[in-house]
């Protein structure tokens, strides 16, 4: 995978290319790697929208509202920060599987090993919170299945 970036146009925009090689699209498939990047859009979007407060797609550069950051909000919420959180526990999990140990993982994440200790033993957890955080785990870690099809 690699990001390349181009200018365009006369306001200083700019294009966020992400090529992922035919490896990568065929483990993530590409209907998921779009609708990540979809996510990873909103983010930017409500990066700016907070920075300056005032919408920044438009040219009407209007302040931003509640229902700008209900969007936002709701975006991040339910969707990429489950994802994320998902991609980084099947990460842990299978780092531990490998025979990493806690001291990697603490430099990894740069924290103490305590931090590092209770991350881990976070995953064996059970409870309602972690049921909906293992549904995301288990999405991460998840090979592809044959029968699934991408649409151009």
């Amino acid at each position: 995978m690699t990001l390349h970036t181009a200018t365009w146009g006369p306001g200083g925009g700019v294009d966020l290319t992400i090529r992922l090689t035919g490896a990568e699209v065929d483990a993530i498939g590409l209907t998921e790697a779009e609708g990540l990047v979809e996510h990873m859009d909103t983010a930017l979007w409500a990066l700016a929208i907070l920075r300056t407060g005032h919408s920044v797609r438009t040219e009407a550069q209007t302040e931003i509202t509640a229902d700008d950051l209900h969007i936002a909000i709701r975006e991040l919420h339910t969707h990429l920060v489950p994802m994320v959180g998902g991609i980084r526990d099947a990460a842990i999990r299978r780092h531990r599987e490998l025979g990493g140990t806690t001291g990697q993982l603490a430099a990894a994440m740069d924290s103490q090993r305590s931090s590092a200790q209770r991350r881990r033993e976070a995953l064996d957890e059970t409870g309602p919170r972690r049921i909906a955080a293992a549904r995301w785990e288990a999405w991460a870690s998840a090979k592809r299945s044959d029968d699934t099809t991408d649409q151009d």
